[in-house]
């Protein structure tokens, strides 16, 4: 998955009209998903991007 598709995945699930629970464990499941791709990535600069990305869904799972 690209770092554009995690970002749609993250905009998606924060906006979606559910409930805090059920987007804290989406964003849950998306974190997974990022940690596999952090482990896969090759590029320095990508992984800067995708750790970004990992801390913004993780402060916001830790405020739901």
């Amino acid at each position: 998955m690209t770092l554009t598709e995690y970002n749609a995945r993250y905009e998606y699930i924060i906006h979606s009209n559910i409930s805090d629970r059920q987007k804290a464990l989406k964003l849950a499941d998306l974190m997974i998903d990022m940690e596999g791709q952090l482990r896969n990535e090759i590029g320095e600069h990508q992984n800067k991007e995708v750790n970004a990305l990992y801390r913004k869904v993780s402060l916001l799972s830790n405020l739901l």
